[in-house]
């Protein structure tokens, strides 16, 4: 009977340290690898945490993973939550296209209050445009040399009041045209590869007295009195440049306490997260309370 009872006792320390165990891979972030907005406004997961109300699709928490979007015309709303990765796509607008033009391409998105986080690539996209970045915190891109929002053969978009850094923080390439970004954070710079006739003014460029030390600001304006030139290759036309860089960063209302920089621990946590040393005091109560029935058993 004594050793019955000993073999139920440790069967159940077993199954407490398991479940317990299983508790804390709970982390802070919901994890779902990736998202996707289907062609038909069905989101997938169904249980991301993410409102559809018509065409407008708002984040509830912040989601560990990207988000694949197959529809246009549609409003992600990010609440001030944020997508958070590690490598991978932030928000993937190429929809498998693979020739430019496509019926497939993603057209009049606009992403607005969102967070962006630790991705290769935060925003691509494969043909499609006049898309609208607003108010948006797009930081930590791991890849080199890839940018930050990462426009191909995409025009007409509108950026602005956002916070962007990667390497650089914009890359437009292969006749991305029309493009506006005005009154951003920017820290890695603007790319433009193969395109031209864009409209990039009144940015705060992290580097901007670093590469001009000189630069004094015109007349209480807030702009600094040297344009800011960016990078440009092949088919454009004249130096491209920022001809009113501001002189302080840009302030974001959703994230109120970010301009130039923003730690991720601001965004709202999704789930609690447990700590290791739960198991301790469970394990211990276990076994004290197997002590105390085999003594009573002996007595």
């Amino acid at each position: 009977m004594r050793k019955t009872m000993l073999c139920v006792l440790l069967i159940l320390v077993i199954l407490s340290l398991s479940s317990l165990s299983n508790v804390l891979f709970v982390k802070s972030q919901l994890v779902v690898n990736t998202v996707n907005i289907n062609a038909d406004g069905s989101i997938e997961p169904s249980t991301a945490p993410i409102e559809r109300n018509g065409n407008v699709y708002t984040l509830t928490s912040n989601i560990s993973g990207g988000i694949a979007v197959h529809k246009s015309n549609i409003i992600i709303d990010g609440a001030g939550y944020a997508f958070q990765g590690n490598g991978g796509t932030g928000i993937d607008l190429t929809n498998n296209v693979t020739d430019v033009p496509s019926s497939r391409e993603i057209w009049n998105l606009t992403i607005k209050n969102l967070g962006i986080i630790n991705f290769d690539f935060s925003i691509q996209t494969n043909g499609g445009g006049n898309n609208t970045l607003y108010n948006d915190y797009i930081a930590n891109t791991i890849s080199g040399m890839r940018g930050g929002v990462f426009l191909w053969g995409c025009g007409g978009n509108n950026i602005t009041h956002c916070t962007i850094s990667g390497e650089p923080a914009i890359f437009m390439d292969f006749c991305s045209s029309r493009n506006t970004v005005t009154e951003n954070n920017l820290s890695g710079g603007v790319w433009l590869e193969l395109g031209g006739d864009e409209t990039v003014d009144r940015n705060y460029w992290t580097d901007y007295l670093i590469k001009y030390p000189n630069a004094t600001e015109v007349d209480s304006s807030g702009t600094g009195n040297t344009p800011y030139v960016f990078d440009s290759y092949g088919a454009v036309s004249g130096v491209l440049q920022d001809n009113h860089p501001l002189m302080n960063p840009i302030s974001l209302s959703i994230f109120p306490s970010v301009s130039a920089t923003l730690s991720t621990q601001k965004l709202s946590p999704a789930v609690p997260e447990f700590s290791t040393w739960i198991i301790l005091p469970f394990a211990l109560a276990i076994m004290l309370l197997a002590t105390i029935l085999i003594r009573r058993k002996k007595s």
